[in-house]
């Protein structure tokens, strides 16, 4: 009998021992900071920037070719109207509206200069017709000179020597005066002919500028080039265009109908980040119409040179990526997240950051638990580290407890430093 009785306390008696152990174990547990094991598996080193869907190839729709030519003089207009973005069009349907305002002015302008290079061209021809007429007049005064002295000359055979040879010097001159009258009209003739010449192309330049802008006039209202869907363009600092924006020759692009088919995501890196990045990389991308799916890409183009972001202190450089749409309808300007996976290593010891610490005698160290209650200050080598953890190549062990905030009385801790 007692001898069963004994079979019977002993196992119950050592199920309450296991029972009180696990208890205080839990307790002292529940009061110490945080706790985490480490954990063996893939780490990646990840680069993120936020993007936005364009398309790789497509439609421009431009302002009017006549604003290319600075003989308008117009440097930029504005944007009077503009169908909404996203609207699907097909070839020769409207698009946009530009401010007529400043061509009509210079309609103006143009048709006042043309009525007074009309008045210079008649006056210059007035003059031409005036000063060659007096010069003609000159030539047949000293022509009939030279024909007075002839016959002077004529008649002085009978007369002495003395007066002959007046008579000859005479003639000399007159014919002298004569030729340098009619040399002298040849160049008044080609000056008037230029004075006329530049007078009627004036008036040519002055009347194919009236033309265009009245062709402007008529090509301020723009239509779509193709069929597409219309997407605003971007002008300067990288802002999109809207009703009220000015374009010009060195800004000209209205809007574009984008190839759906070739879409990218386009992310700005820092230049902090940028020589990490080459193409070929394998990028996670989040599409925000999308909240559910994460789609595959590739980075296919990274820019050489930087440019200044909207809103943003530093240079970025243009990163290019080829995205999977995985059956879904992407479209241009959606927003887009963008994770580069620079590195991954697999089968890789991890610890959170926070539980990362480091001082004067140690560059990295954690707190790790033995025992129950027992902790060490642990000298680790981290490899690399990305926005969650550090990649941890010596001093832990898959499965050892490190502790996210400091312990009480830290100056009492022994610490194991690496050999």
């Amino acid at each position: 009998m007692k001898k069963n009785l004994w079979q019977i306390i002993i196992p119950i008696a050592l199920v309450i021992v296991t029972l009180v152990i696990y208890s205080v174990s839990t307790r002292e547990r529940a009061k110490e900071p945080d706790v985490v094991r480490v954990e063996k598996g893939t780490f990646e080193i990840v680069v993120k920037g936020m993007g936005e869907l364009e398309a790789l190839e497509s439609t421009q729709i431009m302002i009017p070719e006549v604003l290319d030519d600075r003989s308008v003089r117009i440097r930029s207009i504005a944007i009077n109207d503009l169908v909404r973005e996203g609207t699907v069009v097909k070839k020769g349907d409207y698009v946009a509206t530009l401010d007529p305002g400043e061509v009509e002015e210079r309609m103006r302008s143009a048709e006042d200069d043309l009525e007074m290079f009309k008045n210079n061209l008649d006056n210059a021809k007035i003059d031409s017709s005036l000063v060659l007429s007096e010069v003609r007049d000159e030539i047949r005064q000293a022509n009939d000179l030279v024909l007075d002295r002839e016959i002077k000359l004529e008649q002085s055979v009978y007369e002495s020597v003395a007066v002959q040879r007046q008579a000859q010097i005479s003639l000399e001159t007159a014919v002298r005066s004569l030729e340098q009258k009619e040399r002298n009209y040849i160049q008044v003739q080609r000056r008037h002919h230029l004075y006329v010449r530049r007078a009627e192309e004036k008036l040519q330049e002055e009347l194919e500028k009236l033309e265009m802008l009245q062709q402007l006039k008529k090509d301020l209202r723009v239509t779509a080039p193709g069929d597409g869907l219309v997407v605003y363009a971007r002008g300067h600092n990288n802002e999109k265009v809207k009703v009220g924006s000015h374009v010009s020759r060195w800004n000209p692009m209205i809007a574009t109908l984008p190839d759906l088919a070739t879409l990218q995501s386009v992310v700005y890196v820092k230049e902090i980040d940028i020589s990490k990045i080459e193409p070929g990389l394998q990028v996670r991308v989040g599409i925000d119409a999308f909240p559910e799916e994460e789609f595959r890409g590739v980075v296919t183009r990274v820019a050489n040179v930087g440019q200044a972001v909207a809103d943003e202190f530093h240079s970025a450089f243009k990163v290019e990526i080829k995205v999977d749409s995985n059956g879904k309808v992407l479209l241009p300007g959606m927003t887009s997240t963008n994770n580069i996976v620079v590195e991954s290593v697999k089968e890789a010891l991890m610890v959170p950051r926070l539980a990362v610490f480091s001082n004067e005698s140690m560059t990295s160290y954690v707190y790790k638990r033995e025992g129950i209650s027992g902790v060490v200050q642990q000298q680790i080598n981290t490899a690399g580290e990305n926005d969650s953890f550090y990649w941890v190549e010596e001093g832990l062990e898959a499965g050892d407890r490190v502790m996210m905030h400091p312990p009480k009385n830290t100056e009492k801790l022994s610490a194991h430093f690496l050999e």
